[in-house]
């Protein structure tokens, strides 16, 4: 199946034991998992199932407790597969993007899943997400003690179909001109508001070259995380591991044989150094040897993020590919002033790393003040901050247009832009960025110039400059 060409990390409770950080290339992607549904695996590895694969159960031990996950098709529909992984991972980053509407819903024009995605903007990809979706809705999950719930702090059973609705304005044609509003599962969705996510390479992730690959990596990434440290090893039975990837046959060489391009394509991307079969028959096992990561961020800032309430798997990622200190100092400073309620501290303290522009009208805390959390914060003088804030601007104007688009987006979710602004508003200005007929920059500048203005304010502002 062919694809577009493609460019070449579980999170813990706050406080815990630090796990390191995965690196896996210099350029990453930032995106998010859902770790829940990464590690489950509710999706089958394979490219194509038989016709009659219509549901599958699987049972295993995680520590005293037993898992179980059902997995039901509707009758006419065999079981989430293949592509669908990439449609998920779409959905779910989408919907982070989209600032996670306490509704669970995605409202998304059909070319911008398939861009989200990875996919090829073709005829032949509209119909393969077309029945993607249709799949997703019409399968339903039951999960009993295997559902961690990050609000209760505790595994939970669970039932749901993987997409609770589809809606679409050409319902018969799910074409370019489509219009789609996806809304995910009342389970899913809260477990991201609430962060129980990991960081996810979309570069990496979409540059794998087929289905089977991609859904392995996700898979065994959230395994690596499953402690909470990203583990050096993974050590699974064979038939066990086969039937977590919903590879329906039980002979240990056939479950090899479908293993062995993801397990050859990891390796040459850098993920692993090695897979180590033990073993015999059915006993068989594989352990994956995970290629080490390459720096380990500055200790004392990981805990200065974490105590302020950021996972410390997002926060290792982060310190890991930015290792300049004065940036996060400063956002440490404007956190601990930030006024009002932190609802979700770890969140708003991502966001104030990676958008700092969005606070410019934050005054940093005093340096000779000591921050509320106890956490000492090194002094800057204002030059010292000027120079990082136009440093971070030089930043923004060294990226790509698709990421510099993909940073305005999250700036316009902040400030309660986007719900303001059309699809075809969205998609115009998507077009008018990666075009250069518009500066990220200067729309930035609109959009941050005054925090405080009303955002209908700024959503007509911005469509005024929208080329007709």
């Amino acid at each position: 199946m062919s694809r577009a060409p493609r460019k070449a990390a579980a999170p813990e409770k706050p406080g815990a034991e630090v796990p390191l950080p995965l690196r896996l290339a210099d350029e990453p992607s930032n995106g998010h998992d859902e770790l829940n549904v990464a590690r489950l695996s509710l999706i089958s590895a394979q490219s194509r199932v038989p016709a009659g694969y219509t549901g599958w159960t699987r049972t295993y031990q995680n520590g005293d407790r037993t898992v179980t996950v059902t997995c039901t098709a509707l009758t006419g529909h065999v079981v989430p597969h293949g592509l669908d992984n990439d449609v998920m991972v779409a959905i779910i980053n989408l919907y982070l993007e989209d600032g996670g509407p306490e509704d669970g819903t995605v409202r998304v024009s059909m070319h911008r899943l398939l861009l989200a995605a990875g996919l090829n903007v073709s005829a032949h990809y509209y119909r393969e997400v077309r029945q993607s979706l249709r799949r997703l809705q019409s399968t339903s999950y039951q999960i009993t003690q295997g559902w961690w719930h990050q609000g209760r702090q505790r595994h939970l059973d669970a039932t749901f179909n993987y997409l609770w609705k589809v809606t679409a304005t050409r319902d018969e044609e799910y074409d370019a001109g489509s219009v789609l509003e996806i809304r995910l599962p009342d389970e899913i969705a809260q477990s991201i508001r609430e962060g129980y996510v990991k960081p996810l390479d979309l570069t990496l992730y979409r540059e794998l070259s087929s289905p089977p690959v991609r859904a392995v990596y996700r898979v065994l990434d959230a395994l690596r995380w499953d402690s909470g440290s990203a583990q050096d090893r993974v050590t699974l039975n064979l038939l066990e591991w086969g039937e977590r990837l919903s590879i329906y046959s039980t002979e240990p060489d056939k479950i090899r044989r479908v293993l062995q391009p993801a397990h050859d394509e990891l390796r040459e991307r850098g993920v692993l150094r090695n897979v180590e079969v033990t073993g015999r028959g059915r006993n068989q096992e594989l352990t994956y040897v995970f290629a080490p990561t390459d720096r380990l961020p500055d200790e004392e800032l990981l805990r200065a993020l974490t105590r302020r309430g950021m996972y410390p798997a997002v926060a290792g990622k982060y310190l890991t590919e930015h290792p300049d200190p004065a940036a996060v100092h400063l956002a440490i400073r404007r956190f601990d002033a930030y006024p009002g309620r932190k609802q979700n501290a770890g969140a708003l303290l991502r966001d104030m790393l990676v958008h700092p522009e969005r606070y410019a009208e934050v005054v940093p805390l005093p340096a000779e003040v000591e921050p509320r959390s106890g956490s000492p914060v090194v002094a800057m003088t204002d030059e010292e901050t000027a120079e990082v804030q136009a440093r971070q601007l030089q930043e923004l104007q060294a990226l790509s247009p698709e990421r510099q688009f993909t940073r305005l987006e999250r700036l316009l979710t902040f400030a309660r832009v986007t719900p303001l602004l059309s699809v075809t508003d969205r998609d115009r200005l998507r077009a008018a960025v990666l075009a250069g007929q518009l500066d990220v920059t200067d729309l930035v500048r609109l959009v941050t110039r005054e925090m405080g203005q009303e955002p209908a304010r700024k959503a007509d502002a911005l469509r005024k400059l929208l080329p007709s």
